[in-house]
């Protein structure tokens, strides 16, 4: 089937005054992948999937994917989007009702894909997740958080894009202990494994434990974790993360917010034997200086921090060290303006970059999204952001971050309402214009989706470094 990518630009409002035209031209796309994955998708009742596209380049991206189910692969489907445009792509329009589905991406032009999904959980929990895609599978996947305490589902979803069967062996790490199990994943499928139930298996006396995940398989997989809550009773939603590939002893993480309507999390899972001495700096929007926080975290263990205990009110980015690699994921809890509950998780990065990329975002009435940008540097930084519209062209506006801070950009007071837009944030160091900076980017957006499904999703953009990598 051939769809020319779903725009929606007919009817929007022009941005609003202060955002010019890009005198610049389209942006180069080389450089950026042409293949992605997804584990996790749906198409049950009470769930919408898409798939969010952007194609910065000067031609046509001609986008196959390809639909993996329980029961094997569906397609591919052809869409086309249009160079220097966002294109959205509604999944439950292309396929049955009722199945889970994982997704593989591919364009012969470099682009970027992410996938939101907005749900009722089992009829209940309303919300939303996001996460920007992977472009290869891995033979080794972690998850720094989850838990199956009262209130709290958790899943796995494992996509096998290869034409062989895998053996998947994941390992299960709580505060004390850590158990394997294995599982079987047939070629070109999708499998998901419920954890509560894996856990009430594993430890029937102690069914509620918070616990960290290690995926393996031996050719190469992509792994996710869907977590559905009922926080505290109160607040009602769902997250999710792409696992990482490899522990680190250096990760950012650009949001954080604490307010009595705000809680923030740190997780963190020590892969190793032996135990990791953490430190955690945090970077406060006013460029104020906080004292560093450490602490230890045992060998094969996980560990969790209330960051609101540790920094009290405020805009929080996070720069964390360790003398052991490690693993960190920061899921927040909320009530967005006392009206959206919700959460969302974020795995964090190992590197800052001169260069991101987000392919969603919108300024829909009941959609409110955010660019959050963490200076990790000692210089001040000056930031250009492109929005890369539905209509096609980009929209430009720039702004400076102070040294070892945290800014946050309203994108809705940038364009105005009734916009779907991608993002590209270029960061040049203020002392010297021509040098690229570096900086960390999180896209977080709240949401009444359908005018109904209240939540909140974030996810950070993709990088390009200026070494290649």
């Amino acid at each position: 089937m051939m769809l020319v990518a779903l725009l929606l630009g007919i009817g929007c409002p022009s941005p609003a005054a202060g955002v010019k035209a890009s005198s610049r031209s389209a942006v180069e796309a080389a450089q950026l992948p042409t293949r992605w994955y997804f584990a996790e998708g749906t198409t049950r009742e009470g769930f919408f999937e898409y798939l969010s596209l952007q194609n910065p380049g000067t031609e046509a991206a001609e986008v196959h994917i390809t639909y993996m189910t329980n029961d094997g692969p569906i397609g591919p489907f052809v869409h086309v989007v249009p160079p220097v445009s966002r294109g959205t792509v509604f999944v439950n329009g292309f396929l049955d009702p009722g199945l889970d589905v994982s997704a593989a991406v591919e364009s012969d032009k470099g682009l970027v894909a992410e996938r939101p999904i907005y749900f009722v959980y089992k009829g209940e929990w309303e919300g939303g997740h996001v996460t920007k895609g992977v472009n290869e599978p891995s033979k080794t996947w972690y998850f720094a958080e989850g838990t199956t305490r009262p209130g709290f589902e958790e899943w796995l979803c494992v996509q096998n894009p290869l034409d062989v069967a895998q053996e998947v062996t994941v390992g299960f790490y709580t505060p004390e202990v850590v158990e394997t199990k294995s599982y079987q994943v047939a070629a070109r499928h999708r499998f998901t494994l419920d954890i509560n139930r894996e856990v009430a298996e594993l430890w029937p006396e102690a069914p509620h434990q918070d616990v960290s995940l290690k995926v393996e398989a031996g050719q190469g997989i992509i792994a996710e974790r869907p977590m559905y809550f009922d926080y505290k009773g109160s607040w009602q939603g769902g997250h999710i993360v792409m696992g990482e590939t490899a522990p680190g002893k250096e990760w950012y993480l650009a949001e954080g917010y604490c307010e009595w309507n705000f809680e923030t999390w740190l997780c963190f899972l020590n892969p190793n034997l032996e135990d990791a001495h953490i430190t955690v700096d945090y970077r406060r929007g006013d460029g104020a200086a906080l004292p560093p926080q450490g602490f230890r975290v045992t060998g094969y263990s996980r560990f969790t921090l209330y960051v609101n205990d540790a920094v009290g009110k405020g805009e929080f980015s996070f720069h964390i060290t360790s003398d052991r690699e490690i693993v960190v994921e920061r899921p927040m809890y909320f009530n967005y303006r006392y009206s959206w509950a919700g959460g969302h998780d974020n795995t964090a990065v190992s590197r800052a970059a001169p260069e991101w990329y987000l392919a969603e975002g919108s300024t829909r009435r009941g959609i409110e999204t955010y660019l959050c940008v963490l200076n990790p540097l000692d210089v001040e930084q000056r930031v250009i952001v492109e929005y890369l519209m539905e209509q096609g062209g980009y929209m430009e506006v720039e702004f400076t971050v102070p040294p070892r801070s945290r800014y946050t950009r309203n994108v809705n007071a940038d364009l105005g309402d009734g916009h779907d837009v991608s993002f590209r944030l270029k960061a040049l160091k203020v002392a010297d214009p021509v040098e690229p900076g570096e900086i960390v980017v999180e896209r977080p957006m709240y949401f009444l989706y359908g005018g109904t499904i209240p939540g909140g999703h974030v996810t950070s953009g993709y990088p390009l470094y200026g070494d290649g990598l």
